[in-house]
């Protein structure tokens, strides 16, 4: 019985040495496994993390040049298109001599006028709302000379005294057979002619008046002269238009 079981210890020593070795040596690959894992899961933390840096880096820089260069682009050329094209429209600047000088008269309005008279140089119109009593009032304008287009001053130089005048404007209130009650002529005003056509032999015009004053003025007993009266009234129009060339030559005065 004793060499049985001395037999069966020897027995058990191999046993338990292969035992041991088998534990031993599956405890070293475990360690290996675990090491070559954890180099595995470094390297492939460090591949990832290298392409997003790339990606965040270089649109970003793409981005931001591509926004300052279309700022730049949209900034300057529109708008140095747009002022070299503009060009102001042409405008009637306020006249403040005729402001100043127009303080206190009597403001008319004058339509249009359409008809001349038996000659090329005589031009009626009708004052509206008329001024006096129930006698009608007449603005009368006169080309004398060389009627031609052009640009003329009122009520300086010859255009000073109805004597010597070549465009001349003068208002009649109250006009009744070839005379009136109040008579005005031009002090100052900017006469324009823009047409002068031959209508049957007569010349007729196309023009305006701007800035229009007149002041009271007395005649004399022939009706060939107007003298200005001292501290006498005065009327004035910002604009006096008329176009006589529809005018027939057997029209009248």
């Amino acid at each position: 019985m004793k060499s049985s079981n001395f037999a069966k210890k020897i027995l058990f020593i191999p046993l338990f040495s292969a035992l041991a070795l088998f534990v031993a040596c599956g405890s070293s690959d475990k360690e290996e496994d675990t090491t070559d894992s954890g180099v595995v899961s470094d390297e492939d933390s460090t591949d990832d993390a290298e392409p997003s840096g790339d990606t965040d880096s270089e649109p970003t820089e793409e981005t931001d040049t591509a926004t300052d260069d279309n700022s730049t682009d949209d900034s300057d050329e529109p708008a140095g298109d747009t002022d070299s094209d503009t060009e102001p429209e042409p405008t009637d600047e306020p006249d403040p001599e005729f402001e100043q000088n127009s303080e206190g008269c009597t403001m008319i309005e004058v339509p249009k006028i359409t008809m001349g008279g038996a000659y090329a140089d005589e031009i009626n119109g009708y004052l509206s709302p008329a001024m006096g009593g129930n006698a009608i009032d007449i603005i009368r304008i006169y080309l004398l000379g060389d009627i031609k287009e052009g640009t003329y001053e009122l009520g300086t130089g010859l255009n000073e005294t109805y004597m010597n005048c070549e465009q001349c404007v003068s208002v009649w209130i109250d006009a009744e057979l070839g005379v009136a009650d109040e008579y005005y002529f031009q002090t100052h005003g900017t006469m324009t002619i823009t047409e002068v056509k031959d209508v049957e032999g007569i010349n007729r015009t196309v023009g305006r008046i701007r800035n229009l004053i007149l002041k009271q003025a007395e005649t004399d007993e022939y009706m060939s002269d107007f003298t200005l009266i001292p501290d006498g009234k005065c009327i004035a129009a910002e604009i006096v238009e008329w176009d006589t060339t529809n005018t027939p030559n057997n029209s009248g005065d």
